[in-house]
């Protein structure tokens, strides 16, 4: 069984090492950044079940559309480079 789980935990830290991006940012804040988005949507809009569209690295961070249940049109959530939420906006009016 010891062998088995250092085989594993080898195979995770080469996963993890080899998920870069070009620009050398972790693909671990683009996954950050769509579970702060999603959590940060659900609570603004008061509803559970928004989910990620699309995501667009920029240079100070991430711009991601949501999916909202209910609304007519996407939400927006911007996020810092880590992944960090810094604003969420409706697209559509009111």
């Amino acid at each position: 069984m010891k062998k088995y789980g250092m085989i594993l935990a080898g195979s995770a830290l080469f996963l993890v090492t080899a998920c870069v991006e070009e620009t050398g940012q972790p693909m671990e804040s683009a996954f950050a950044a769509e579970v702060n988005c999603v959590a940060k949507t659900n609570e603004i809009v008061g509803v559970s079940g928004s989910s990620v569209s699309d995501t667009t690295r920029l240079e100070d961070g991430y711009s991601l559309l949501m999916t909202v249940p209910g609304a007519e049109q996407p939400w927006v959530c911007e996020t810092d480079l880590a992944g960090n939420t810094k604003d969420v906006f409706y697209l559509g009016e009111g």
